[in-house]
């Protein structure tokens, strides 16, 4: 018994926290929003089944924002994605804006950036979805963690319509 209890008690200590304070999962990194609870996600974003490649190949999730600047065909500015996607933590510093044949120059994403086409003319029949503009919003988390939003602009309803992936990028 007493060889147990020694043996947890060396595996508690080589266990424990040597910075002095409680543990910080995902410590320098700022939980996202990425569908308002106002809101529904466009049907051509509900079965995107694409996953972005990186060190942690992680799945697109969709997004679906309120914005009242869509339904004047404007875009976010860095300090205005950050309000929409973090409320609480201002990002805009950390956020860069890229084309989207930059953000994906072997087209392995097409799939993903069509299904985001899709959504923004869901309910616009008579739209053309090859003209629809995207932006890539890359949002540095850590030096490490990025986050990828793809999207569109959704102007009957007012809103960005869009993908997000998160990447680890060493």
């Amino acid at each position: 018994m007493s060889s147990d209890d020694a043996y947890m008690s060396f595996l508690d200590k080589a266990n424990a926290d040597v910075s002095g304070s409680a543990p910080q999962q995902g410590a320098g990194t700022v939980k996202t929003e990425t569908v308002h609870s106002s809101l529904s996600v466009p049907k051509p974003l509900q079965s995107v089944d694409a996953y972005y490649i990186s060190d942690t190949d992680e799945p697109f999730e969709p997004v679906a924002l309120k914005w009242d600047g869509a339904a004047k065909g404007a875009w976010p500015s860095a300090d205005q994605l950050s309000s929409l996607i973090s409320p609480d933590t201002d990002l805009s510093q950390s956020i860069s804006i890229l084309s989207p044949s930059s953000f994906d120059p072997k087209n392995q994403y097409s799939a993903a950036l069509d299904a985001v086409r899709a959504a923004a003319v869901e309910k616009d029949s008579g739209a053309d979805q090859s003209a629809v503009e995207l932006k890539v919003y890359r949002v540095e988390q850590t030096s490490t963690k990025i986050e990828y939003w793809v999207l569109a602009l959704h102007a009957p309803e007012s809103r960005l319509v869009g993908l997000r992936a998160k990447a680890v990028e060493s």
